[in-house]
């Protein structure tokens, strides 16, 4: 089998997890706050989700916009299944910004905004202490209860 990074179990840092779904706070932080959902299991297409996997997925994605609308207030929200480099079911959280945001001293600014943004968009990795500190932030607030509207 070929080896799947979104299959480690080390994957880090985990925001919150469930029964199906890992929110794992992404590395480049291009966008403050982009984060992903990950299976739990390995697969590869999106179109054999079960149906719990599915209802899943919508309580863990409604928990994680929760989250971020708290903790940044984006403007807007891109949500995408890839799936280009790592080929195991996952959906992208990528908060947009009409405005800058600070956080640990840096100024985040999403310059395309409203437009779609540049592709590939400028990588951002923060120092290890940086990432702490946003991983910390957002962990209690992904782990809230939710209240879903019809």
């Amino acid at each position: 089998m070929i080896q799947c990074d979104l299959c480690d179990r080390n994957l880090a840092p985990v925001l919150a997890e469930s029964d199906y779904w890992r929110l794992v706070l992404n590395r480049n932080q291009s966008f403050l706050g982009k984060c992903f959902l990950a299976l739990n299991r390995h697969l590869e297409a999106v179109s054999q989700l079960s149906p719990l996997e599915w209802m899943d997925l919508h309580r863990q994605l409604s928990l994680a916009t929760q989250a971020l609308t708290v903790a940044f207030q984006p403007d807007h929200f891109n949500y995408a299944f890839l799936q280009n480099q790592d080929r195991h079911v996952h959906l992208h959280l990528i908060p947009r910004y009409a405005g800058p945001r600070t956080f640990a001293g840096i100024v985040f600014e999403d310059l395309d905004y409203p437009a779609h943004y540049s592709v590939p968009a400028p990588a951002r990795h923060l120092t290890p202490a940086q990432f702490i500190l946003l991983a910390d932030k957002l962990r209690p607030l992904c782990q809230r209860p939710v209240t879903l509207r019809a």
